[in-house]
């Protein structure tokens, strides 16, 4: 019996839609499981239920989800999406490019984007989408987004004369963001000495337009650190800190900071934000554990861990790693 259309379906699947929105993945999974036998012919829930297998690392599962919901709805772009996702997955190359050119006919779809240049890079195949970013710039070179991403594939491929000029284009109409001028310094400062590097930041970070941009701070105080200006590194991101204190991958940065400073109770404070925020980084992960161990912090360790496992309970390298910390 076909059950997509009635209130009590559309109730029962809103609320498994909000279990997986709220993170709470494996009673959303047992309720998709209950709808998924009556069924239905709705696209809009197998692409969700393919989205919770994606999101629990069931790719298998996922893709099967995503075929069921194409075959009801074919242009169904969630589904469409996903199922590209699904492809770049399993390193099925040329059939994600021609799945991604499908949905991005009208927008550039740059989450998938991005994750098709690293596939790419990956496979060690990243030339073959020169003629994809030199086509698309004429498309939707008014997509400051899209020109942005373009710049970093360009400079991947080790042109970083073209990277440069279209980072300058974003500038000359006042499309650049933070991390474009981030990206334009390091460019045009690549092979010159730290000292230099720093020289120009400081010029461009006296700009009024420029004295609150966090992300050529950071990479300033990051210059700071490598010449082992340890104070001026600090006050710098105690800065940073002050102007995006809810800024995830600069507090990553600070936490770094810190613990490669020695000064272990900021960076364990910081990092385990990090983390509790990302489970997946392996550099914080690292770090942070490398931290609690040198403190002595077992029972920090312990708890932070179990605070994961409780939010992220299908994050299931956190049992091993408490396994490890127990032989402390």
């Amino acid at each position: 019996m076909n059950h997509a259309m009635t209130e009590s379906f559309r109730k029962r699947l809103d609320q498994a839609v909000q279990l997986k929105k709220s993170k709470n993945y494996q009673p959303a999974w047992e309720l998709f499981q209950i709808l998924a036998g009556d069924n239905p012919r709705s696209a809009y829930f197998w692409s969700n239920f393919a989205h919770l297998a994606l999101l629990m690392n069931r790719w298998r599962q996922a893709g099967e989800f995503v075929e069921t919901a194409l075959s009801i709805e074919p242009n169904h772009r969630f589904s469409r999406s996903l199922y590209a996702d699904v492809l770049l997955h399993f390193q099925e190359l040329p059939a994600a490019l021609e799945a991604i050119q499908e949905i991005s006919a009208e927008k550039p779809n740059l989450f998938l984007l991005r994750k098709l240049v690293k596939a790419y890079e990956k496979a060690g195949q990243l030339s073959q989408l020169s003629d994809l970013f030199d086509d698309w710039l004429q498309r939707y070179g008014e997509d400051s987004d899209f020109v942005s991403l373009a710049a970093e594939f360009f400079h991947k491929m080790g042109d970083n004369e073209k990277a440069i000029g279209l980072y300058q284009n974003l500038m000359k109409h006042g499309k650049a963001n933070d991390y474009a001028y981030q990206r334009l310094i390091a460019l045009k400062t690549e092979g010159k000495s730290l000292e230099e590097k720093i020289r120009q930041l400081e010029i461009i970070l006296k700009m009024p337009s420029q004295g609150k941009n966090v992300h050529l701070f950071g990479l300033l105080a990051q210059e700071y650190k490598k010449l082992h200006e340890f104070d001026k590194a600090e006050q710098i991101y105690r800065k940073i800190s002050q102007l995006a204190p809810q800024d995830l991958f600069q507090k990553k940065q600070t936490g770094f900071f810190y613990a490669k400073k020695g000064d272990l109770v900021p960076a364990i404070e910081l990092l385990s934000q990090c983390l509790l925020a990302d489970p997946d980084d392996v550099y914080v992960r690292s770090a942070l554990f490398a931290a609690y161990r040198k403190q002595g912090d077992k029972e920090g360790a312990k708890n932070l861990i179990r605070q994961i496992l409780a939010r992220y309970p299908e994050k299931k390298i956190y049992y091993g790693r408490l396994k490890k910390v127990e032989k402390w």
